[in-house]
Protein backbone atom coordinates (compact mmCIF):
# COMPACT_ATOMS: atom_id res chain seq x y z
CA UNK A 1 0.00 0.00 0.00
CA UNK A 2 1.28 3.38 -0.95
CA UNK A 3 2.23 6.17 1.36
CA UNK A 4 -0.10 8.57 -0.63
CA UNK A 5 -3.16 6.08 -0.10
CA UNK A 6 -2.70 6.33 3.62
CA UNK A 7 -1.86 10.03 3.36
CA UNK A 8 -4.93 12.71 5.06
CA UNK A 9 -5.90 14.74 2.53
CA UNK A 10 -5.10 18.23 2.08
CA UNK A 11 -6.65 21.41 2.18
CA UNK A 12 -8.02 21.35 -1.12
CA UNK A 13 -9.77 18.45 -0.22
CA UNK A 14 -12.02 19.54 2.00
CA UNK A 15 -15.20 21.93 1.22
CA UNK A 16 -13.99 24.98 3.60
CA UNK A 17 -11.65 23.56 5.75
CA UNK A 18 -10.20 20.73 7.65
CA UNK A 19 -11.51 21.83 10.42
CA UNK A 20 -15.06 23.50 9.61
CA UNK A 21 -15.57 20.00 7.98
CA UNK A 22 -15.14 17.89 10.38
CA UNK A 23 -16.96 19.77 12.82
CA UNK A 24 -19.88 20.68 10.61
CA UNK A 25 -20.59 18.66 7.43
CA UNK A 26 -19.14 15.42 9.23
CA UNK A 27 -18.57 15.38 12.87
CA UNK A 28 -22.09 16.87 12.71
CA UNK A 29 -23.47 13.22 12.94
CA UNK A 30 -22.49 12.77 16.43
CA UNK A 31 -25.11 15.55 17.60
CA UNK A 32 -27.60 12.48 16.43
CA UNK A 33 -25.72 10.10 18.18
CA UNK A 34 -25.85 11.94 21.45
CA UNK A 35 -30.00 12.51 20.97
CA UNK A 36 -29.76 9.00 20.37
CA UNK A 37 -27.96 7.98 23.60
CA UNK A 38 -30.44 10.69 25.42
CA UNK A 39 -33.99 9.77 24.37
CA UNK A 40 -32.74 5.56 24.44
CA UNK A 41 -31.54 6.36 27.98
CA UNK A 42 -34.80 8.19 29.02
CA UNK A 43 -37.42 6.59 26.55
CA UNK A 44 -38.06 10.42 25.18
CA UNK A 45 -36.46 13.84 24.52
CA UNK A 46 -38.17 16.43 27.02
CA UNK A 47 -40.47 18.82 25.18
CA UNK A 48 -38.54 21.90 26.11
CA UNK A 49 -35.53 20.23 24.02
CA UNK A 50 -37.43 19.72 20.87
CA UNK A 51 -39.34 23.29 21.14
CA UNK A 52 -35.45 24.72 21.76
CA UNK A 53 -34.24 22.84 18.55
CA UNK A 54 -37.00 23.73 16.54
CA UNK A 55 -36.35 27.51 17.22
CA UNK A 56 -32.56 27.32 17.22
CA UNK A 57 -31.19 24.93 14.56
CA UNK A 58 -34.47 23.37 12.52
CA UNK A 59 -36.21 26.38 12.23
CA UNK A 60 -33.87 29.10 10.89
CA UNK A 61 -32.17 26.03 8.70
CA UNK A 62 -35.29 25.95 6.90
CA UNK A 63 -36.12 29.55 6.78
CA UNK A 64 -31.99 30.55 5.66
CA UNK A 65 -33.12 29.78 2.02
CA UNK A 66 -34.79 33.06 2.09
CA UNK A 67 -31.50 34.63 2.20
CA UNK A 68 -30.58 33.27 -1.26
CA UNK A 69 -33.90 32.15 -3.24
CA UNK A 70 -35.85 35.55 -1.57
CA UNK A 71 -33.22 37.93 -0.87
CA UNK A 72 -31.29 37.74 -3.47
CA UNK A 73 -33.30 39.80 -6.26
CA UNK A 74 -31.33 37.60 -9.27
CA UNK A 75 -32.59 34.64 -7.91
CA UNK A 76 -36.35 35.71 -7.22
CA UNK A 77 -36.39 35.79 -10.36
CA UNK A 78 -35.01 33.14 -11.70
CA UNK A 79 -37.17 30.75 -9.24
CA UNK A 80 -40.24 33.36 -9.55
CA UNK A 81 -42.79 30.84 -10.83
CA UNK A 82 -42.14 28.43 -7.95
CA UNK A 83 -42.76 31.44 -5.44
CA UNK A 84 -45.92 32.22 -7.18
CA UNK A 85 -47.17 28.85 -7.94
CA UNK A 86 -45.26 26.29 -5.72
CA UNK A 87 -45.13 28.02 -2.41
CA UNK A 88 -48.89 28.25 -2.31
CA UNK A 89 -49.58 24.79 -3.27
CA UNK A 90 -47.42 23.83 -0.55
CA UNK A 91 -49.26 25.81 1.96
CA UNK A 92 -52.68 24.20 1.01
CA UNK A 93 -51.07 20.41 0.43
CA UNK A 94 -50.43 19.82 4.44
CA UNK A 95 -54.20 20.70 5.65
CA UNK A 96 -55.94 18.97 2.54
CA UNK A 97 -54.30 15.98 3.37
CA UNK A 98 -54.68 16.61 7.18
CA UNK A 99 -58.31 16.25 6.13
CA UNK A 100 -58.76 13.65 3.83
CA UNK A 101 -56.04 11.40 5.74
CA UNK A 102 -55.95 12.43 8.74
CA UNK A 103 -52.64 13.41 10.70
CA UNK A 104 -51.05 10.29 11.35
CA UNK A 105 -50.81 9.53 7.98
CA UNK A 106 -49.71 13.41 7.10
CA UNK A 107 -46.81 12.99 10.15
CA UNK A 108 -45.30 9.79 8.10
CA UNK A 109 -45.84 12.00 4.82
CA UNK A 110 -43.72 14.56 6.37
CA UNK A 111 -40.93 12.16 7.59
CA UNK A 112 -40.89 10.34 4.43
CA UNK A 113 -40.20 13.77 2.78
CA UNK A 114 -37.86 15.05 5.01
CA UNK A 115 -35.74 12.05 4.62
CA UNK A 116 -35.58 12.17 1.35
CA UNK A 117 -34.58 15.72 1.25
CA UNK A 118 -31.79 14.76 3.81
CA UNK A 119 -30.65 11.93 1.78
CA UNK A 120 -30.26 14.02 -0.98
CA UNK A 121 -28.46 16.23 0.64
CA UNK A 122 -26.01 14.01 2.20
CA UNK A 123 -25.65 12.79 -1.35
CA UNK A 124 -24.72 15.99 -2.24
CA UNK A 125 -21.97 16.82 -0.12
CA UNK A 126 -20.55 13.02 -1.49
CA UNK A 127 -20.75 14.64 -5.02
CA UNK A 128 -18.51 17.85 -3.83
CA UNK A 129 -15.86 16.22 -2.09
CA UNK A 130 -15.65 14.00 -4.91
CA UNK A 131 -15.43 16.88 -7.01
CA UNK A 132 -13.40 18.98 -4.03
CA UNK A 133 -10.88 15.48 -4.73
CA UNK A 134 -10.96 16.03 -8.64
CA UNK A 135 -12.21 12.38 -8.26
CA UNK A 136 -13.74 11.30 -11.52
CA UNK A 137 -14.33 7.38 -11.37
CA UNK A 138 -17.24 6.03 -9.56
CA UNK A 139 -20.02 8.78 -9.86
CA UNK A 140 -22.67 6.43 -10.06
CA UNK A 141 -21.56 4.25 -7.26
CA UNK A 142 -21.04 6.75 -5.19
CA UNK A 143 -24.52 8.24 -5.74
CA UNK A 144 -26.03 4.99 -5.66
CA UNK A 145 -24.64 3.85 -2.89
CA UNK A 146 -25.39 6.45 -0.74
CA UNK A 147 -28.53 6.99 -1.38
CA UNK A 148 -29.26 3.47 -1.12
CA UNK A 149 -27.64 3.08 2.56
CA UNK A 150 -29.45 6.22 3.90
CA UNK A 151 -33.06 5.13 2.80
CA UNK A 152 -32.99 1.46 3.83
CA UNK A 153 -33.40 2.40 6.95
CA UNK A 154 -36.61 4.38 6.69
CA UNK A 155 -37.73 1.76 4.57
CA UNK A 156 -37.42 -0.39 7.53
CA UNK A 157 -39.51 1.86 9.87
CA UNK A 158 -42.46 2.21 6.98
CA UNK A 159 -42.13 -1.64 6.98
CA UNK A 160 -42.43 -2.00 10.64
CA UNK A 161 -45.63 0.67 10.78
CA UNK A 162 -47.35 -1.20 8.01
CA UNK A 163 -46.70 -4.48 10.18
CA UNK A 164 -46.69 -3.20 13.61
CA UNK A 165 -43.81 -5.35 14.09
CA UNK A 166 -39.71 -5.39 13.22
CA UNK A 167 -40.38 -9.18 11.47
CA UNK A 168 -39.17 -7.70 8.33
CA UNK A 169 -35.67 -6.51 9.78
CA UNK A 170 -33.83 -9.07 7.68
CA UNK A 171 -35.60 -7.75 4.42
CA UNK A 172 -33.69 -4.56 5.12
CA UNK A 173 -31.01 -5.29 7.25
CA UNK A 174 -28.87 -8.09 4.57
CA UNK A 175 -29.30 -6.11 1.48
CA UNK A 176 -27.85 -2.72 3.34
CA UNK A 177 -24.88 -4.53 4.61
CA UNK A 178 -24.08 -5.83 1.58
CA UNK A 179 -24.21 -3.08 -0.43
CA UNK A 180 -21.83 -1.29 2.56
CA UNK A 181 -19.42 -4.48 2.41
CA UNK A 182 -19.05 -4.58 -1.03
CA UNK A 183 -18.23 -0.68 -1.12
CA UNK A 184 -15.57 -1.17 1.79
CA UNK A 185 -13.84 -4.00 -0.11
CA UNK A 186 -13.64 -1.21 -3.72
CA UNK A 187 -12.77 1.69 -1.64
CA UNK A 188 -10.06 -1.08 0.00
CA UNK A 189 -8.84 -2.10 -3.68
CA UNK A 190 -8.62 1.81 -5.05
CA UNK A 191 -5.46 3.33 -4.84
CA UNK A 192 -6.40 6.73 -3.62
CA UNK A 193 -9.33 7.32 -1.35
CA UNK A 194 -11.61 10.09 -0.97
CA UNK A 195 -11.16 9.84 3.22
CA UNK A 196 -13.68 13.17 3.75
CA UNK A 197 -16.27 11.46 1.58
CA UNK A 198 -15.92 8.06 3.38
CA UNK A 199 -15.83 9.95 6.87
CA UNK A 200 -19.34 11.27 6.11
CA UNK A 201 -20.74 8.06 4.66
CA UNK A 202 -19.42 6.06 7.71
CA UNK A 203 -20.43 8.66 10.22
CA UNK A 204 -24.14 9.26 8.87
CA UNK A 205 -25.09 6.07 7.60
CA UNK A 206 -25.21 3.86 11.05
CA UNK A 207 -27.22 7.05 12.47
CA UNK A 208 -30.29 6.16 10.33
CA UNK A 209 -29.95 2.69 11.72
CA UNK A 210 -30.14 4.09 14.65
CA UNK A 211 -32.60 6.56 14.53
CA UNK A 212 -35.20 4.20 12.77
CA UNK A 213 -34.87 1.27 14.52
CA UNK A 214 -36.16 3.52 17.89
CA UNK A 215 -39.34 4.42 15.65
CA UNK A 216 -39.46 1.26 14.16
CA UNK A 217 -39.36 -0.47 17.99
CA UNK A 218 -42.51 1.48 18.60
CA UNK A 219 -43.72 1.83 15.35
CA UNK A 220 -47.85 2.86 16.84
CA UNK A 221 -45.99 5.82 18.59
CA UNK A 222 -45.39 8.91 16.64
CA UNK A 223 -43.26 10.26 19.36
CA UNK A 224 -40.48 8.13 18.29
CA UNK A 225 -41.47 9.23 14.44
CA UNK A 226 -40.69 13.10 15.92
CA UNK A 227 -37.23 12.16 17.78
CA UNK A 228 -35.76 9.83 15.32
CA UNK A 229 -36.75 13.35 13.23
CA UNK A 230 -34.67 15.25 15.22
CA UNK A 231 -31.82 12.65 15.20
CA UNK A 232 -31.57 12.56 11.80
CA UNK A 233 -31.74 16.03 11.05
CA UNK A 234 -30.04 17.98 13.89
CA UNK A 235 -26.22 16.86 11.54
CA UNK A 236 -28.18 17.80 8.53
CA UNK A 237 -29.46 21.19 9.59
CA UNK A 238 -25.56 22.16 10.75
CA UNK A 239 -24.51 21.02 7.64
CA UNK A 240 -26.76 23.64 5.86
CA UNK A 241 -26.61 26.43 7.68
CA UNK A 242 -23.07 25.92 7.54
CA UNK A 243 -22.87 25.78 4.02
CA UNK A 244 -25.11 28.62 3.34
CA UNK A 245 -23.04 31.26 5.41
CA UNK A 246 -20.14 29.48 3.25
CA UNK A 247 -22.03 30.46 0.41
CA UNK A 248 -23.34 34.00 1.17
CA UNK A 249 -20.52 35.20 3.07
CA UNK A 250 -18.28 34.49 -0.16
CA UNK A 251 -20.69 35.71 -2.94
CA UNK A 252 -22.93 38.57 -1.60
CA UNK A 253 -20.22 39.94 1.70
CA UNK A 254 -18.76 42.75 -0.28
CA UNK A 255 -22.75 43.64 -1.58
CA UNK A 256 -24.03 46.90 -0.47
CA UNK A 257 -27.64 46.70 1.25
CA UNK A 258 -29.34 44.31 3.47
CA UNK A 259 -28.08 41.25 1.53
CA UNK A 260 -24.61 42.36 1.90
CA UNK A 261 -24.75 43.20 5.66
CA UNK A 262 -25.99 39.97 6.73
CA UNK A 263 -23.69 38.14 4.75
CA UNK A 264 -20.76 39.69 6.36
CA UNK A 265 -21.13 38.14 9.88
CA UNK A 266 -22.12 35.02 10.63
CA UNK A 267 -24.14 36.15 13.77
CA UNK A 268 -26.31 38.33 11.36
CA UNK A 269 -26.37 35.43 9.35
CA UNK A 270 -27.36 33.35 12.05
CA UNK A 271 -29.70 35.91 13.79
CA UNK A 272 -31.99 36.56 10.28
CA UNK A 273 -32.48 33.25 9.99
CA UNK A 274 -34.09 32.82 13.10
CA UNK A 275 -36.44 35.73 12.85
CA UNK A 276 -37.69 34.34 9.52
CA UNK A 277 -38.56 31.50 11.40
CA UNK A 278 -40.27 33.19 14.14
CA UNK A 279 -42.61 34.33 11.02
CA UNK A 280 -45.30 31.00 11.51
CA UNK A 281 -45.15 31.71 15.45
CA UNK A 282 -45.78 35.81 14.95
CA UNK A 283 -48.26 35.38 12.30
CA UNK A 284 -50.59 32.57 14.37
CA UNK A 285 -49.71 34.77 17.28
CA UNK A 286 -51.25 37.56 15.70
CA UNK A 287 -54.14 35.79 14.04
CA UNK A 288 -54.86 32.52 14.86
CA UNK A 289 -53.01 29.56 16.27
CA UNK A 290 -55.15 27.31 13.67
CA UNK A 291 -52.62 28.91 11.04
CA UNK A 292 -49.65 27.66 12.63
CA UNK A 293 -49.25 23.59 11.13
CA UNK A 294 -50.03 24.86 7.84
CA UNK A 295 -47.64 27.72 7.75
CA UNK A 296 -44.86 25.51 9.11
CA UNK A 297 -45.63 22.15 6.80
CA UNK A 298 -46.16 24.56 3.72
CA UNK A 299 -42.56 26.44 3.96
CA UNK A 300 -41.31 23.09 5.13
CA UNK A 301 -42.28 21.45 1.96
CA UNK A 302 -41.16 24.78 -0.06
CA UNK A 303 -37.66 24.76 1.25
CA UNK A 304 -37.39 20.61 -0.24
CA UNK A 305 -38.61 22.27 -3.70
CA UNK A 306 -36.73 25.20 -3.80
CA UNK A 307 -33.59 24.20 -2.31
CA UNK A 308 -33.79 21.01 -4.97
CA UNK A 309 -32.82 23.65 -7.45
CA UNK A 310 -30.50 26.25 -5.73
CA UNK A 311 -27.54 23.70 -5.28
CA UNK A 312 -27.53 22.40 -8.64
CA UNK A 313 -23.97 23.18 -9.28
CA UNK A 314 -23.96 22.53 -13.01
CA UNK A 315 -24.30 25.82 -15.47
CA UNK A 316 -24.07 27.70 -11.87
CA UNK A 317 -20.77 29.49 -11.98
CA UNK A 318 -21.59 32.04 -9.43
CA UNK A 319 -22.49 28.91 -7.46
CA UNK A 320 -19.42 26.99 -8.21
CA UNK A 321 -17.36 30.27 -7.20
CA UNK A 322 -18.96 30.74 -3.77
CA UNK A 323 -18.30 26.97 -2.92
CA UNK A 324 -14.84 27.20 -4.24
CA UNK A 325 -15.14 24.35 -6.64
CA UNK A 326 -14.19 26.24 -9.51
Amino acid sequence: MSAQTLSLPNAQHWIISRRDDLIFFCGSALFGYLLSLWALSAGRLPTRFMIAFAFAIDGPHVYSTATRGLFDSKERRRFRLMWFVALPLCLAIGPLVVSLAGGTLFLIMVATLSHLHISKQHMGFVMIYKRKARERDDFKVDKYVTLALLILPFLFYLSAVLTQSTRLLALFLIPSAAIAGWFIAHQIRKENRNIPKLILIGLFVPLQWVAWSFAASDPSSLGRVIIAAAITNVGHSLQYLRLMWFHNHNRYGERIGFLGLISRKWIYFFATAVVLAAIPVLTANVFTWSLFPPLVTGFLFFHFVLDSKLWRIRGDKELGDALHLN
